[in-house]
């Protein structure tokens, strides 16, 4: 594997796309305002931000950024299927605030029409035709100008992206939004150190047989996605943690064969600790750095490109397509549905 052969993936030529089009969501701003007034709304006892895979990674850096703001109801995060399969239920109060790059995610399509309904419904989505979007009180759109491959950059980072601004206008938190304004730059920073740090890694290194990724705070959302970018396009078992969380669990059983990443956020004495602990075991150790400076609520941009980088890499060394995986047909047996088989919503009643 070369940065070359890197480089000529659609996958990384999507990335690279993708600061300019977090600057275009930012700048045309769809939504953001009326999303915004939606989530400030007196009427909600508790805002439900929900998703599947890296979509509910947003929902988690929705969530955790909430904690630091003084937004007027409670987030709490939540994988669509507890939705689906009830055991989550949704009550007349909640504003139910949806992720989803295709706007139709099955499990909220399909949700029971016989479960008790949130008192509103948001939606960031990259689709505004989408079925959801159509259902939706409120919807913010991510710009996607490029999908040539199946695993989602532009979509993935502009969710987590819109999901800042809005915050930071529901919230009246202006360090919340300059947080979402430094990630189009976080990202573009990190990708020619991000191809050199792969290149570095990958040189004679055997394919990891499983891996563990870790990340503090507010990089367990870096961490998760990490994780998923190993599966989705290195075939690689992998599993994202927060730093603490996985010091007492997922860090036990490491040796030989065996690969950790650690994603720091700022200065990071935890993630420093788990590091030394984690390349006694015998595994392969890397770090990926951290900006200058950087707000930790950043993580999402800033601890994407080296793991991309590193999964096309391994990807390519085992002769896999990281643009078109084998498993993209099952993925759409279950986790969409088509939008002529979709019936009126339960989400929030009739259509708008």
């Amino acid at each position: 594997m070369t940065t070359l052969d890197v480089t000529r993936t659609a996958l990384w030529q999507e990335l690279c796309e993708t600061p300019e089009t977090l600057a275009a969501t930012l700048d045309v701003a769809d939504g953001h305002g009326e999303l915004a007034d939606l989530l400030f709304s007196k009427r909600f006892g508790r805002i439900v931000a929900t998703g599947n895979g890296a979509s509910f990674y947003v929902s988690t850096t929705l969530f955790l950024a909430s904690l630091s703001t003084s937004l007027r109801a409670p987030v709490v995060a939540v994988p669509a299927g507890l939705l689906a399969a009830g055991t989550f239920v949704l009550r007349p109060d909640d504003l139910l605030l949806a992720f989803s790059a295709s706007g139709e995610l099955r499990d909220l399509v399909e949700l029971d029409s016989g479960r008790p309904r949130a008192g509103g419904f948001g939606l960031v989505t990259s689709t505004a035709s989408s079925t959801l979007a159509t259902r939706a009180d409120a919807v913010a759109i991510v710009q996607v100008r490029h999908q040539r491959a199946v695993t989602h950059t532009q979509a993935y980072l502009g969710a987590a992206t819109v999901a800042l601004d809005v915050l930071g206008r529901a919230s009246g938190d202006s360090s919340l939004r300059a947080a979402a304004a430094a990630m189009p730059a976080a990202l573009s920073d990190q990708l020619t150190g991000a191809l050199e740090w792969a290149d570095v890694l990958g040189s004679g290194l055997d394919t990891p047989r499983a891996a563990v990724v870790f990340g503090t705070g507010h990089g367990l959302v870096a961490a998760s996605e990490a994780a998923l970018l190993l599966k989705e396009v290195a075939g690689i078992p992998a599993e994202g943690m927060e730093t603490r969380e996985g010091a007492t669990s997922g860090m036990y059983a490491l040796g030989r064969g065996q690969f950790v990443l650690a994603l720091p956020v700022g200065r990071d004495p935890v993630a420093d600790e788990a590091v030394e602990i984690c390349s006694r075991t015998g595994a392969t150790v890397a770090e990926a750095p951290w900006p200058d400076g950087l707000d930790g609520r950043c993580a999402a941009a800033a601890h994407f490109a080296h793991p991309l980088a590193f999964a096309i890499g391994l990807a390519l060394a085992q002769d896999r397509d990281p643009d078109s995986p084998d498993w993209f047909a099952t993925y759409k047996s279950t986790a969409r549905v088509a939008v002529e088989q979709v019936q009126q919503s339960p989400l929030t009643g009739p259509s708008r």
